[in-house]
C-alpha cells in the first residue's frame, strides 16, 4: 500500500499498471497495507488494514482483490478465519509450509485448502526451486524444471521484487542482459506451458486437497529467528544433512524457530511490539465508541504506520539494526501517542507502574507535556525510552551489540570481495570495509542509559564498555524503589544498600516536571566503611539523534567533534549533542566537575550487499572523583534537557571529524 501511494506520482507507470490490470495481464493483491507481520497484530488491525488496501486497490484501478500477500510468508494457524472476515478468498505461503505439515513438495501443484473455525481460503504452494533458480539461471534451466514437474498441473511462481534490480549485480543481469526479456520470451515459446493468473486459476481448476498448516515461515526465516548458538547447530544440521543420499530431502523436515522469537532475541524489537499492541487497544476502544472522530482516525493511521513489519525482525537485508527503520516506526508509534491525547500533545503529567513488556518485572512509565520516559527498578534503575514527544523520536534508542551466527563468517571474508558480482541473498555475503573484526564486542547490559558503577580512582575507563575496570557495577541488579507524584512532578526513587557486602549505599532518583523538557537524575552515596573509599562514581548514558558521522551532527565542545567519533575531557560540567537536521540540541549538565569520554556505539550487521558497519548511537560516560571518609555522604545531579532549535543547512557548520585527543 505504501509503495502503490508512492507510485500515484509516477502516473505513466500507476496508470500502465492500471491497464495490465484491467486486461487480464495482472493481478494485483491486496495484503496490509504498511505491510505488517499480520500475525503480530491484534484481530481489528489484521482486517483494518487488509480492507484499507482493498479498497485502495478498487478507487485506484477499479479491481477486486481476491488473493493476499502474506507479509514474510509469516504463517498462523488462526488466520484464515481473520482473512475470510477481511474478504481474502486465498493467500500465497512457501512450499516448505507444507512439507513441515508432512507433504512431499516434488509432488506439490495448484492450490489447496485449509480453515479456522470453519472458514476457508485457499493457499498456493510457492515453489522454492523455482524461486532460487529465478533470475540467477539461464531461462532454459527453469524451462527444464517445470518439464520434469508438468503431472504437478501447476507451479506457483511469486517473489521479491527486489530480485529484478534492486540486489547486487540484478539490474546488469535482468535488464543489462536481457534476463526477463528472455525469460518471458522462453515461456511464451513452450507450447506445453501456460500461464495464468491465481483467480482464473482458482476459477477453473478444483482444489490438490485440504491441508492444516503449523505455524511456519520461510526457511531462512525460522534460522533467523532462533538464538545465535541454536540458527549455528541448526544450520550445521542442515549442512550436514545435504551431503547424505537424499538429504536434501530430508533438511525439508528440519524446521527453526517461531517468528515471534524475534520480540525476545532483541528487546528493542520487542518494546516496539507491546507499545504497539497498547496504543492499538486504545485506538480500537475509541473507534469503536466514535467510529468517525477525525482525530482517532488520524491516530489509527499512525499507528498502522508503526505496525510495518521491516524494523520487527533482522534477517539478510539488515532489519532491526537499521536506525532509520526502527526511527520510522517508534515515530509512528508516539505520533499515535500523540493523537490520542489530543491537541497534537500530551495533556499535563502522567505516571504509570505496570508491567508493560509481559517479562514478569514492573516499569515506571512516566509522560509530561514534552517527554517520555521508561524507567525499569528492577533493571538497575535503567532508562530504556527517552522519547522527545515534540519531535517524534525516541533518543535512547541503541541496540545492543550482541552476536549473531554469521559473525563467525566476517573474518572469513575478504574486504569488499564480491561486491558487483551478481549474487542471492544465499550466497557467501562481501565484506563492505576492512576492519570489521575489531567491532565484533557483545554488550555485558541492554544499552540503557543511567547504567552506573564504582571504578578505582586512576586509569582511563573505555566509555562503550568500562565494566570489567569496576569495583562494583550496579547494572541490572533490582532496586528498592518507590514513585512519588505531585501534580507537577513525578520521582522514582531507588535504593541499593550494602551491594555484594560493599559498605555503601546507594540511593538514585530520576525525576521530571510536567512544563520542563528535561530529566533530572541525582546519585547519593553514603561510605560506611571504616578505611576512606578513593574511587570514581560513573554513570554511562547511550543517546541517539539522526546520525553520527554526518554534517550538522556534532557535540557542541571544543572542535565540534562528530557524533560518530571519540573523545574525552576532564573535569568540565557538561556537554551538548547538536543534530541541526532534526533542529534539537541535547544539553547534559551536572552540578560537580566530572570527567566525561564518549565514543560510537557500532553494530555489525548483514545486508543483501554484505557485511557492514552500522552506527546506532554515542556512548557517553561521566565519571566523577570520590574521596569519602566513614560515615561521610557524597551528593551529585545531573540534567539533561531537549530543545528544540532553528535547523540549518547542515553543511554550514563544518562538523565533521573530530579533534580533540582521542577523536577520530
Amino acid at each position: 500500500g505504501l509503495l502503490a501511494t508512492f507510485k500515484q506520482r509516477a502516473r505513466p507507470t500507476f496508470d500502465l499498471l492500471g491497464r495490465l490490470a484491467a486486461d487480464g495481464q495482472v493481478e494485483l493483491l491486496t495484503g496490509g497495507f504498511y505491510e505488517p507481520i499480520l500475525a503480530l497484530l491484534p484481530d481489528w488491525d489484521k482486517v483494518g488494514q487488509i480492507q484499507a488496501l482493498t479498497q485502495f486497490l478498487k478507487t485506484s484501478f477499479g479491481v477486486s482483490a481476491r488473493g493476499m500477500w502474506l507479509a514474510e510468508r509469516i504463517w498462523e494457524p488462526q488466520l484464515p478465519r481473520v482473512l475470510r472476515e477481511a474478504g481474502v478468498e486465498f493467500v500465497l505461503v512457501d512450499d516448505s509450509h507444507f512439507s513441515l505439515a508432512g507433504l512431499d513438495t516434488e509432488t506439490l501443484g495448484g492450490y489447496y485448502l485449509t480453515e479456522e473455525q470453519g472458514a476457508s481460503v485457499a493457499v498456493f504452494p510457492i515453489n522454492q526451486r523455482l524461486r532460487y533458480l529465478v533470475p540467477f539461471a539461464d531461462p532454459a534451466e527453469s524451462v527444464r524444471y517445470l518439464e520434469g514437474r508438468r503431472g504437478a498441473g501447476a507451479v506457483t511462481l511469486v517473489d521479491d521484487g527486489e530480485k529484478f534490480g534492486v540486489w547486487p549485480g540484478t539490474d546488469r543481469l535482468v535488464y543489462g542482459e536481457r534476463w526477463l526479456a528472455r525469460f518471458l520470451e522462453t515461456l511464451r515459446a513452450t507450447p506445453w506451458l501456460r500461464v495464468s493468473t491465481f483467480s482464473r486459476f482458482l476459477d477453473t481448476e478444483p482444489p490438490a486437497g485440504r491441508v492444516y498448516l503449523p505455524t511456519a515461515a520461510y526457511t531462512e526465516m525460522g534460522e533467523w529467528a532462533l538464538p545465535p548458538a541454536a540458527a549455528t547447530e541448526l544450520h550445521d544440521a542442515r549442512a550436514r544433512l545435504a551431503g547424505l543420499p537424499d538429504g536434501e530431502r530430508l533438511t525439508r523436515l528440519l524446521r527453526g524457530g517461531f517468528f515471534r522469537n524475534f520480540l525476545v532475541k532483541y528487546p528493542e524489537i520487542g518494546d516496539a511490539y507491546w507499545k504497539m499492541t497498547r496504543l492499538s487497544r486504545r485506538v480500537h476502544e475509541g473507534l469503536t465508541a466514535r467510529p468517525r472522530d477525525p482525530r482517532l482516525l488520524a491516530a489509527r493511521e499512525r499507528l498502522w504506520q508503526g505496525q510495518a513489519n521491516d524494523a520487527y525482525w533482522h534477517g539478510v537485508f539488515g532489519g532491526c539494526y537499521l536506525p532509520h527503520l526502527r526511527r520510522a516506526v517508534k515515530s509512528a508509534l508516539i505520533g499515535c501517542e500523540r493523537r490520542l491525547a489530543g491537541s497534537g500533545k500530551p495533556l499535563g503529567l502522567d505516571c504509570m507502574r505496570d508491567d508493560i513488556d509481559g517479562d514478569g518485572l514492573p516499569e515506571v512509565v512516566v509522560r509530561t507535556r514534552s517527554l517520555g520516559l521508561t524507567l525499569r527498578p528492577a533493571r538497575g534503575g535503567s532508562l530504556t525510552e527517552l522519547l522527545w514527544l515534540g519531535g517524534e523520536m525516541d533518543i535512547a534508542d541503541v541496540l545492543t551489540r550482541r552476536p549473531e551466527p554469521y559473525h563467525r563468517q566476517v573474518a572469513e571474508r575478504a574486504s569488499g570481495s564480491g561486491a558487483d558480482e551478481v549474487r542471492t541473498i544465499h550466497a557467501a555475503p562481501a565484506v563492505k570495509e576492512a576492519g570489521l573484526t575489531a567491532l565484533l564486542r557483545y554488550d555485558r547490559f541492554r544499552r540503557a542509559s543511567l547504567l552506573d558503577g564504582l571504578f578505582p580512582p586512576e586509569g582511563d575507563l573505555d566509555p562503550l564498555d568500562p565494566w570489567d575496570a569496576a569495583r562494583l557495577v550496579v547494572g541490572e541488579r533490582p532496586l528498592e524503589y518507590e514513585v512519588k507524584t505531585s501534580p507537577r512532578e513525578v520521582a522514582l526513587l531507588c535504593a541499593l544498600p550494602r551491594p555484594d557486602g560493599l559498605p555503601l549505599m546507594l540511593q538514585k532518583s530520576v525525576s521530571a516536571m510536567a512544563d520542563d523538557p528535561a530529566v533530572t537524575v541525582t546519585y547519593r552515596l553514603r561510605w560506611d566503611g571504616d578505611e576512606p573509599l578513593a574511587g570514581r562514581w560513573a554513570v554511562q548514558w547511550n543517546l541517539t539523534l539522526s546520525a553520527g558521522d554526518a554534517p550538522g551532527r556534532y557535540y557542541r565542545v571544543a572542535g565540534r567533534p562528530s557524533l560518530g567519533s571519540r573523545g574525552r575531557l576532564p573535569a568540565v560540567h557538561g556537554l551538548a549533542m547538536v543534530d541541526e537536521w532534526l533542529g534539537c540540541e541535547l544539553a547534559l549538565r551536572w552540578a560537580n566537575p566530572a570527567d566525561i569520554a564518549w565514543a560510537p556505539v557500532e553494530t555489525v550487521s548483514l545486508s543483501e550487499t554484505g557485511f557492514e558497519r552500522i552506527y546506532q548511537g554515542s556512548a557517553l560516560l561521566f565519571a566523577w572523583r570520590l574521596r569519602l571518609q566513614p560515615g561521610q555522604t557524597w551528593e551529585t545531579s545531573l540534567r539533561v534537557a531537549i530543545t528544540e532549535t532553528a535547523t540549518r543547512p547542515v553543511g554550514e557548520t563544518g562538523a565533521g571529524a573530530a579533534e580533540t585527543g582521542e577523536s577520530a
